[in-house]
This record gives structure tokens, sequence and C-alpha cells, in this order.
């Protein structure tokens, strides 16, 4: 799929240092397991609404007291394995190297710690996958879907799915930020960060 629309979002917020890992715009194959890895499990991270005992939405990870009471030690954050380890290359390696029988390799060097890594894992790692048997046992959304339309995935779709704010209707996002920040504009419905 097409990535110009998370290349530039990359480059314009989160090309600094300590956001490597993190992409607030995505393109991902679907069906499949997403990025961070099963970002949809409702149930594992605690997002969105649930109905209460009396029939009333509430916010599946509590309200904004309870926001501000884990903002700093929230147990229900995916971690850097749930994102990805980011790395970059030794190229040095390759433009330094002096002319020998063997082409120099340049090996991933993980910016976590700075050794060498074994790259197990990325956002994306998946695309095109969509719809197959690999991707599809850590898809939470097809966990409720028969078996028999689960084995004809690969027959039926695979699409790619762009992934940025999605200005939902009921955006859980607003209703469980302590400071209030984020608001839906009543004119056009979209879900905005106040700066101020």
């Amino acid at each position: 799929g097409c990535h110009t629309c998370s290349v530039t979002c990359k480059q314009a917020w989160t090309n600094r240092t300590g956001t490597e890992y993190v992409w607030f715009n995505n393109v991902e194959t679907r069906p499949g397991q997403g990025y961070p890895r099963r970002y949809e499990d409702q149930e594992e991270w605690q997002g969105g609404w649930a109905l209460n005992k009396r029939g009333r939405l509430t916010l599946r990870a509590g309200g904004r007291w309870k926001k501000l009471a884990t903002i700093f030690s929230n147990p229900k954050l995916p971690s850097i394995k749930d994102y990805y380890e980011p790395w970059t290359y030794d190229y040095a390696t390759l433009t330094d190297a002096p002319a020998q029988e063997h082409t120099p390799v340049a090996r991933p060097k993980s910016l976590v710690s700075g050794k060498d890594m074994k790259i197990e894992w990325s956002s994306n790692w998946d695309d095109n996958l969509g719809g197959s048997a690999a991707t599809e046992k850590h898809d939470p959304m097809l966990a409720t879907i028969a078996e028999k339309v689960k084995f004809e995935f690969e027959q039926t779709f695979m699409f790619y799915l762009p992934r940025i704010c999605e200005h939902c209707l009921n955006p859980s996002c607003a209703a469980s930020c302590p400071s209030g920040a984020i608001y839906k504009r009543a004119e056009d419905g979209i879900v905005l960060v106040d700066q101020d």
C-alpha cells in the first residue's frame, strides 16, 4: 500500500529522539493484528466504551479521575514489544570499509540500547499478509467470526486501511482526558486537542 501520508506525518510529528517507534498515521493491511500489536483488543487494553449494569455507556478504563490517578503508571499500555524496538544500521561500516573481497554488512543496531539486534517485528511487518492464516489468529476483531468465514479469507478480501484519528462519533479519548484538552468541535465533528 501507499505510505506517502505515513512518511510525511512521521517527518512532521514524530521524527525526534525517543519517538522512533511512534507512527501517528499508518497504513496497514486488514485483517491482521495491526500496529501496535492487537491494538483493537478492547479487553486487553481497556479502550473505548462498555455498557454498565444499568445499560449506560461507561469508559472501559474508568473516567477522568482514574486516568489522572494512573497517568504516570498505567498498567494497560502497550510495551515497546507491542510497538517495535526501533533500529538503525551501522552505515559507517558500508561507507568507510576498505576495498575487500567480501561486501561489508551493515548490521541493525537498537536505538534503545545501541547494541546489535535481530529485527523481529515492526509496524507494517504483516503488510500484504492481510487475510492470510498467518495473521488471522492475531486479529482480535475476527475472534467472533465463524470458522468457515475465517478459512475463506484468502478468497474474499484484503484491503489497505489508513489509520489516523477517526474523529469518532463518541470519542473515548475526549471523555477520558484528565485535563479536558481533547474535544469534539460541534460545527463539523472533528476531534481536536486544545494546545492551551
